[in-house]
């Protein structure tokens, strides 16, 4: 596993789900959703100190979690804030996965 407090030490690079380029991962560092919104992303696992890959941009968005893919609304997409990891495929190469 890897040390993914790197990829939060700049809140400066932080941008919302929507604006991460697919294909790309990031660190969740805040959700800024209503209290409802809030516990349907925390039950897909979307949540602070988690990293998400998205997958594909559109509506919804789709969004690999934990080794699932879930859909996601944009409109909630925009409430997640994320440091986008700066490596390449970072994901494929297990540098961003959790366990």
């Amino acid at each position: 596993m890897s040390d993914t407090s790197s990829l939060a030490q700049n809140p400066s690079e932080s941008i919302s789900l929507d604006k991460l380029k697919p294909g790309k991962c990031g660190y969740v560092l805040k959700v800024e959703a209503q209290n409802d919104d809030v516990k349907k992303l925390m039950a897909m696992g979307v949540c602070e100190g988690r990293i998400i890959k998205l997958v594909h941009l559109g509506e919804p968005m789709i969004l690999q979690v934990l080794g699932s893919r879930i859909g996601v609304s944009s409109r909630l997409g925009k409430t997640v804030e994320v440091a986008p990891c700066e490596e390449d495929n970072c994901c494929e190469q297990g540098q961003c996965s959790e366990e």
